[in-house]
């Protein structure tokens, strides 16, 4: 298996690269399609989600960062995320979407590593997840107001992150507003407990003008279209590498994972924060061997 040299270079060496967030579809709808993306491009693991159920289909996704780099466009993104899933009653395959995981888990347990999609404001939620949490052992949770607008401030949501905190699990949340990216400070300062991984660098602005200096919280980087360079440099010089996580977002991007491994690459910082970002960071939140033995 290919790994991260203190260079930069890929060769077997030091540090497991892992893929922080993708979905169980496209690239990685079926274990040999996993096997076959990870080792060509050289990675060792990948977070996996539910996605669209049965779809190989990968989408290619206009450059928009690279015109508009200093702009957080996760709030248009969300527009057409929210317009798309209503349309499509995609929303519906999810709790099927968390048993296909599952059964990719089981087909490649070296490879895959299961983050469980959560919808708070069903009443039934929390004890499904307690069920299969208890009954697979995923590593996460993940949640996206701009597929089920939950407010951060509901009690569903304040369950579920008791939940997580209590099991040592870290949640990737896909925030909608701006309005919740404020409501998820203030729950930060009042739950520092809970361990969060934001998703697509979104409000990173408003964190940084917050002054959130909280070690659990961490920051994704997918997807390259939408996440401009200077935005990872902008995170990575106000919070450190240690807080910065590399996804793909795959399949929503053709080749993001590819460009996302070249962009961290080609980043003027030291080897060892490109090898941080690059999988350290969540060997060490998921408690994993970080040369990947």
């Amino acid at each position: 298996m290919l790994r991260e040299h203190a260079d930069g270079a890929s060769d077997a060496g030091d540090i497991l690269l892992i893929d922080g967030h993708a979905h169980a579809c496209g690239d990685y709808l079926r274990p040999e399609d996993i096997v076959r993306t990870l080792d060509s491009n050289g990675v060792g693991r990948v977070v996996l989600v539910p996605g669209q159920a049965g779809s190989t289909r990968s989408y290619r996704l206009p450059e928009v960062a690279g015109r508009l780099p200093s702009v957080d466009l996760v709030p248009y993104l969300n527009r057409l995320i929210g317009l798309s899933t209503a349309l499509s009653g995609v929303a519906k395959g999810i709790p099927e979407g968390n048993c296909h995981v599952r059964r990719l888990v089981e087909a490649c347990p070296d490879r895959v590593i299961q983050f469980y999609w959560v919808w708070p404001l069903r009443p039934e939620t929390l004890p499904e997840v307690e069920r299969d949490h208890a009954a697979w052992g995923f590593r996460g949770l993940k949640l996206h107001q701009a597929w089920e607008p939950f407010s951060i401030r509901s009690p569903g949501f304040e369950a579920v992150a008791a939940f997580a905190a209590r099991e040592g699990l870290p949640i990737f949340l896909h925030l909608r507003s701006m309005r919740d990216v404020r409501d998820h400070i203030e729950f930060v300062r009042r739950h520092p407990e809970a361990c969060f991984i934001i998703g697509h660098l979104f409000g990173l602005e408003e964190y940084i003008r917050s002054g959130m200096a909280d070690e659990r919280l961490y920051f994704d980087i997918s997807a390259p279209p939408f996440v401009s360079r200077r935005r990872v440099l902008l995170a990575i010089e106000h919070l450190g590498a240690r807080r910065i996580i590399m996804g793909s977002d795959t399949p929503y991007g053709a080749g993001n994972l590819r460009e996302n491994i070249r962009r961290v690459r080609g980043l003027p910082i030291s080897p060892a924060d490109r090898r941080l970002i690059l999988g350290g960071n969540l060997a060490r939140l998921l408690d994993l061997d970080p040369s990947g033995g």
